[in-house]
């Protein structure tokens, strides 16, 4: 547990000395604790909304949420009702994270060996396990916060009843609190695979890691952005 934690606390501000303390770990779990707890927290909180019967709102409320940020992150875009949404959602997270782990380090991996690395499959799992899901779990505790404080407020807002500022700030802060901390979530998987192809041995240029830190953080990306409302 003081591992899992120092690593946790320890991967924003110290990347470097992070990623080679999980690359040379001799166990995984550090890593798997902290994305099956996320897709646990996660599907959890989409279950108690489906149970509370939270989404999707009233039609005048939904067409707010509509106007301020378009059909497609408001909208379900798999053909499923919108009432059983979050239990789909409740149910696809755990598998969800989990794949989206496995598979980035499979990217990783795959373009490391392309581009002359040596580190493995394991190390990948570890060190992307935090430089990913860090940032995420983070994202979704302020968004969790931005809702829980502000809920009664949004609509009124949106709608200009607080001034342009007010409603700026609003419609703003969702989109752009993931695009910062997703992007950083990309930057840090590249710095996580410098640092294990450096631990390995490896002599690796920068652009080779900006690439891994590109497609392991893009795909991921259309996925989560197709699936969650």
């Amino acid at each position: 547990m003081k591992q899992f934690l120092r690593y946790l606390v320890g991967v924003i501000p110290h990347p470097r000395l992070t990623f080679e303390a999980l690359a040379k770990d001799a166990s995984i779990r550090p890593a798997a604790a902290l994305v099956l707890g996320y897709g646990t927290l996660s599907g959890s909180m989409f279950l108690i909304s489906f149970l509370r019967g939270n989404w999707p709102p009233p039609p005048d409320e939904m067409s707010v949420w509509v106007s301020a940020w378009g059909e497609f992150t408001q909208l379900p875009f798999l053909k499923i009702p919108a009432e059983q949404y979050r239990l789909f959602q409740a149910i696809l997270m755990l598998p969800l994270v989990l794949a989206i782990w496995m598979l980035m380090a499979a990217t990783a991996r795959l373009l490391g060996t392309l581009l002359g690395g040596r580190a493995s499959f394991d190390q990948y799992l570890k060190v992307l396990g935090f430089s990913f899901f860090t940032f995420w779990l983070l994202a979704h505790i302020l968004d969790t916060a931005y809702n829980l404080l502000l809920g009664p407020y949004l609509v009124p807002a949106i709608q200009g009843e607080y001034g342009p500022l007010a409603g700026g700030f609003v419609r703003n802060f969702p989109p752009w609190l993931y695009i910062i901390l997703f992007g950083l979530a990309g930057v840090y998987n590249g710095i996580a695979a410098h640092t294990a192809e450096r631990g390995a041995g490896v002599s690796y240029a920068m652009w080779k890691p900006a690439l891994v830190g590109l497609l392991t953080f893009a795909w991921p990306m259309m996925l989560v952005s197709a699936l969650l409302r």
